[in-house]
């Protein structure tokens, strides 16, 4: 598939790496359509995953049996499973090989929330999914996803439509002792 010009976008910003991405991330959208019922959210928390010498908590560090997925690279994903039972939605990015990553942690509903509640069996009081079982789960998104091209298949990523207003950093979620990577992004809404 040759890339137009919004995939050229979306593969600029999964080529740089993982920390770069993960700001960068934050306002693009994610879409899927899976039995006709389509759904968009907006991206406002990342959290990055950088190379194996680089980064205690890289995924190839991580992982004992090491899926083929997260050696993709850009513009791939990995469904891996991330806290719990619970499955993240993994953007790949750097070069292939390096497993760098971007789990997707939060954001806001903007397209089919009736879907989302049905496929979540739940009401919601808000437009905010937290977590990354929620992300996937609202997106309908599944392990037969994974390694999945978002550039030609269900999941689709698409620039921000509105220019970023605050990023803040932080560790990530269960950082290792002496873990001083700020690779945790959370964009800041009015």
């Amino acid at each position: 598939m040759q890339p137009n010009g919004l995939n050229n976008r979306v593969l600029k910003t999964l080529s740089q790496s993982a920390p770069k991405a993960a700001v960068d991330l934050l306002g693009m959208r994610i879409s899927t359509s899976i039995n006709d019922k389509f759904v968009e959210i907006m991206i406002t928390e990342t959290e990055a995953y950088g190379r194996k010498s680089t980064d205690k908590m890289a995924l190839l560090n991580t992982y004992k049996n090491v899926p083929t997925s997260i050696t993709l690279g850009p513009p791939h994903v990995a469904v891996l499973k991330s806290y719990g039972s619970n499955r993240g939605l993994f953007l790949l990015c750097g070069k292939k090989g390096s497993a760098e990553a971007v789990l997707i942690r939060s954001s806001l509903i903007l397209l089919g929330k009736k879907h989302i509640e049905k496929r979540r069996k739940a009401k919601m009081k808000f437009d905010k999914l937290n977590g990354p079982g929620n992300i996937t789960k609202s997106l309908g998104i599944d392990q037969k996803l994974d390694g999945e091209n978002i550039l030609s298949g269900i999941i689709n990523l698409s620039p921000r439509i509105h220019p970023l207003d605050k990023a803040v950093a932080k560790q990530r979620k269960n950082a290792k002792k002496n873990d001083k990577h700020l690779w945790r992004y959370s964009l800041i809404l009015k």
